[in-house]
């Protein structure tokens, strides 16, 4: 394949949390090594907390595709994107509608900003969130939103000629894996070190680099 570019679109592990230049994305992730290995440009649309729905919904926004390939890692299944009723202030200071819920949220735990926690709660979010995962919380309903969220996202990738590669964050079907592994499982696996809120650092992103190098996953 012919590409000039490579976009990367997923959640924290493919921004590059932990990594120390994860703003606006890192150069440091497995898709902005493998760009530098084959000395193209390299973009990302992943941001942290990224539900499958808010990936989908990156990539389908995205304008300029020209020469380019994408590397999506999806996130856990779990986590689900929705399209809010009204707009509300992000962490970043942006205004949007939309939110990616996701079970035991931080940014409704006050991990990171106790101000940004308690905007949350005083829209409802909480409340949303506990009724969401009580209703629909379970793994048939996440992995049908995940199949829907992949396939959708083929269609329209196929559709524009678009070159794609598929991983996971944990093992699903009909994507790439790292032995048979989604990315974080293979971390765990073969012990790589990992930052204080559970991000695999340098070493997990320069061995998948090599591993899909290795593989031959980009012809």
């Amino acid at each position: 394949m012919t590409f000039e570019k490579i976009l990367s679109a997923g959640c924290s592990f493919i921004q590059g949390n932990e990594l120390g230049d994860e703003m606006p994305f890192s150069q440091h992730t497995y898709p902005a090594l493998l760009a530098k290995h084959y000395n193209v440009a390299y973009e990302s649309i992943a941001y942290a907390g990224a539900s499958n729905q808010g990936i989908v919904k990156k990539i389908f926004e995205h304008q300029n595709y020209q020469n380019t390939m994408i590397i999506v890692q999806w996130t856990y299944p779990s986590r689900l994107g929705v399209n809010l009723s009204y707009n509300y202030t992000t962490k970043n200071q942006d205004e949007s509608h939309w939110f990616d819920l996701a079970p035991n949220n931080w940014d409704l735990q006050n991990i990171f900003d106790d101000s940004y926690s308690q905007h949350l709660k005083d829209l409802g979010i909480d409340s949303l969130s506990e009724q969401v995962y009580k209703h629909f919380g379970n793994e048939q309903q996440f992995l049908f939103q995940t199949k829907l969220c992949i396939d959708a996202t083929k269609h329209f990738l196929i559709s524009k000629n678009i070159p794609f590669l598929f991983f996971c964050t944990i093992s699903i079907d009909e994507v790439e894996k790292f032995d048979e592994l989604g990315f974080v499982e293979w971390c765990d696996k073969k012990e790589f070190p990992k930052g204080k809120y559970h991000h695999p650092l340098h070493e997990a992103h320069r061995a998948a680099c090599q591993y899909i190098i290795d593989k031959k996953l980009i012809n």
